[in-house]
């Protein structure tokens, strides 16, 4: 499986081979060798490479239950043409509840990643197992759910919650590496995405490496060996739009861990104040972590607003207007 993974890999995007993991540095350190340019309008026609395949995960028809199959995770790949190297990475992961949702299908994503990928960025729109695919989960993640949690909607999204980080993490470590084939810049990593995706974003972007991986064995989960589970990655900023911290604080319950400091990666919290769907006050909580440790943030209540709103003005910008000025701000970019 694993020679099928790096040969479908070589032959659908330009003959690939791995590559070696670089140094990583935090955010706010200048290296003028890094200095990364992007471009504050669109410069560049975007080239899309759909379907990739970042790895493969186990799918049951019930939590863990035995005879489980390989199901391939892929990815879309947005890359500015003629930009060789140095480019900025943007991982962009869907919502819908850990129920539904898909990176085409979702039309948000896919002008997100245009929007990003026009001004210099390499944008990673990935699909990731959902709770229908029932993918492995540790048993003391499933005992730790049932204990408490009782509703039992609630308590199977809390479930597929450990897949789906599994897989978000995996796509980054494929990513980082095929760095020089894609000719990005690995000291330059956001994650980011809406609802579920910005749950998600901020558990995988706050989790350390073994995080959402060492939790299961290679003889519980033999598809571990096809995410490349040796390779290192520091996230440098996250863009959280009208989510939640619970993905992050699921695997502190998990593992006793405290996650919160003063070197946590900037974050972008964007939220409506009328969210029906998903409590305002999850933007708040995360704005108040983040004021206790020092660590970066920008926090934009978005008035009257309610559950995903991707038209948002403020200021005479746009939601990608802004995110583009934090992550400039917080990577310190070159913007021409």
């Amino acid at each position: 499986m694993i020679n099928y993974l790096l040969n479908f890999t070589i032959i659908a995007f330009l003959f690939f081979n791995a590559a070696s993991r670089g140094d990583f540095f935090h955010p706010y350190t200048k290296h003028d060798d890094y200095q990364t340019r992007v471009y504050k309008k669109a410069k560049f026609e975007v080239l899309v490479t759909e379907n990739l395949i970042y790895g493969y995960g186990l799918s049951h028809d019930s939590y863990n239950n035995e005879n489980p199959v390989e199901i391939p995770l892929h990815l879309d790949a947005y890359l500015p043409k003629n930009v060789e190297k140095n480019k900025p990475i943007l991982m962009l992961i869907h919502g819908g509840g850990f129920r539904g949702g898909d990176k085409t299908n979702m039309r948000q994503y896919v002008e997100f990643s245009k929007y990003f990928a026009s001004r210099g960025w390499a944008v990673f729109n990935l699909n990731y197992r959902l709770l229908k695919d029932y993918g492995s989960v540790p048993d003391k993640w499933k005992e730790m759910v049932d204990r408490r949690i009782n509703n039992i909607n609630k308590n199977n999204r809390a479930k597929a919650i450990y897949p789906a980080i599994r897989d978000i993490k995996a796509a980054v470590r494929w990513v980082v590496a095929n760095k020089n084939n894609f000719g990005i810049n690995t000291n330059q990593i956001t994650v980011g995405g809406g609802s579920a995706g910005g749950c998600a974003s901020f558990g995988a972007g706050i989790t350390e490496n073994e995080d959402y991986l060492k939790e299961l064995n290679i003889e519980q989960d033999k598809t571990l060996l096809s995410t490349n589970p040796e390779q290192k990655f520091k996230v440098h900023s996250i863009i959280f739009l009208w989510g939640s911290k619970g993905c992050a604080e699921a695997i502190a319950n998990f593992s006793g861990k405290k996650l919160y400091n003063k070197n946590n990666p900037p974050v972008f919290i964007a939220h409506g104040t009328n969210d029906k769907l998903v409590d305002f006050n999850n933007a708040l909580d995360v704005k108040k972590i983040y004021q206790e440790t020092g660590a970066y943030y920008e926090f934009f209540p978005l008035e009257g607003k309610g559950h995903g709103p991707w038209n948002t003005i403020v200021n005479d910008k746009t939601l990608f207007d802004l995110v583009f000025d934090f992550i400039v701000k917080t990577q310190e970019l070159d913007v021409h």
